[in-house]
């Protein structure tokens, strides 16, 4: 199977040129997983309903049914817009599937199944095929149907009673953990169930769940739970296991730091207090920890007299972990961001030069064209066309009756 380039017809390079994969997630975890497998070559057929992926509205609305969310997700697919509950969507849904590789879907377990798309169903057919699922709280037990989304999963899974101060609530964290943790999680079960299908001739499901993907991203405090028996508690700006680290308030600003057993002397030397490496309260890593608060008292002041551009250049001199914390602005202006090449420009149809994220994983020869995250249903008459041989007069019939919808993007965007 040869794959396809939305922006030229071309085979892609990469090691996935040539596998097909029908993505049929929606919002964050699945579409995440597809697109990193878009990155390597994967020719991505997304189908979307006839409302789009829920994504399209979450976010800052760059346009109609464009959405920062939808962009950061999408890059390198096709949009097939069908109705899955109209038989002839249905129907083609099972034909395109039937043509593919690799599926990946987010819905509640059995939903697929209801209309003819699941696993069992589909493998029978193809045996080779890899039929990747995203759960909320996983396939089985009390909760494997109730709903999820990152908020109630940063919550129910843990997350939330860290984070946030000791004497404060529980917060979530500022972005959506635990689906893009499962996408990257997801793409890895995907490309190892590749391997698996090249020895045994044979494709296979591979499940994660959003709950599976934050309890392994909390590995060391739940190990550190389950040696000792103490529920972590919350420390807000200082780390939970190493003393001195955390952020402390600066001139202009504020900074982060780290200083573990091997630096503490080094550390001692910089602030200026060489004899606190030997004080008994703060000699060993677990009597820091014993001893936050007095250490914290030490330190603060001495910091709160510098900026950030000082403690930067004492770090260096010093060989210490310290960084300003950055917002966006910072972040994004910043040289080092700029030497690594981490965001990348790409061209929309309609809103024209974009910059978006780039995969961060490096390869020595493997460089994947962007294209952009395409409209809603803006490849349906192609794919139907090109993977299923159907005549526009067929297409016509299938858009006349319902079960499928054309993208029309002069139109959509006007």
């Amino acid at each position: 199977m040869r794959a396809f380039n939305p922006s030229d017809g071309s085979a892609c390079l990469g090691p996935l040129a040539g596998y097909r994969l029908i993505d049929f997630s929606q919002g964050v975890a699945g579409p995440s997983c597809a697109m990193l497998l878009a990155d390597l070559g994967a020719d991505v057929i997304k189908i979307e309903p006839p409302e789009g992926d829920w994504a399209r509205g979450v976010g800052h609305q760059v346009t109609l049914g464009e959405s920062s969310a939808h962009l950061s997700l999408n890059r390198n697919k096709r949009s097939i817009c069908l109705d899955l509950k109209h038989p002839e969507g249905r129907d083609v849904a099972t034909r395109l599937a039937g043509h593919s590789d690799i599926i990946v879907q987010n819905f509640r377990p059995g939903v697929l199944e209801k209309f003819g798309l699941g696993y069992d169903k589909l493998a029978a057919a193809n045996p080779r095929l890899i039929y990747a699922s995203i759960y909320g709280f996983g396939e089985h037990g009390p909760l494997a149907g109730a709903p999820a989304t990152d908020s109630t999963m940063q919550a129910f899974g843990g997350l939330m009673s860290i984070n946030g101060d000791g004497d404060g609530p529980p917060l979530r964290m500022g972005n959506m953990v635990s689906d893009m943790l499962a996408g990257s999680y997801l793409s890895q079960g995907v490309l190892a169930a590749m391997l698996s299908l090249g020895r045994t001739g044979r494709g296979q499901r591979v499940n994660v769940s959003l709950l599976d993907a934050l309890v392994a991203f909390q590995a060391p405090p739940i190990m550190e739970y389950a040696l000792t028996g103490k529920v972590p508690q919350r420390s807000g700006r200082q780390h939970p296991m190493i003393v001195p680290s955390g952020s402390y308030a600066v001139k202009d600003g504020f900074i982060t730091l780290v200083a573990t057993q091997p630096l503490w002397h080094k550390f001692c030397a910089a602030i200026g207090q060489p004899a606190l490496a030997y004080d008994e309260r703060f000699s060993s890593a677990e009597a820091r920890l014993e001893n936050r608060v007095e250490l914290h008292a030490i330190i603060a002041p001495f910091f709160a007299r510098l900026t950030q551009a000082e403690v930067l250049q004492l770090s260096r001199e010093h060989d210490l972990v310290v960084s300003p914390i950055n917002d966006y602005a910072a972040l994004l202006g910043n040289e080092q961001v700029a030497a690594n090449q981490l965001m990348r420009q790409w061209n929309h149809p309609v809103l024209g030069c974009l910059s978006g994220v780039r995969n961060p994983i490096r390869y020595g020869d493997i460089e994947i064209p962007w294209t952009a995250p395409p409209m809603l249903g803006e490849h349906t008459r192609q794919v139907l066309a090109a993977e299923l041989g159907m005549s526009d007069t067929a297409i016509d019939r299938l858009t006349t009756c319902g079960a499928a919808i054309e993208g029309r993007r002069s139109a959509a965007f006007e």
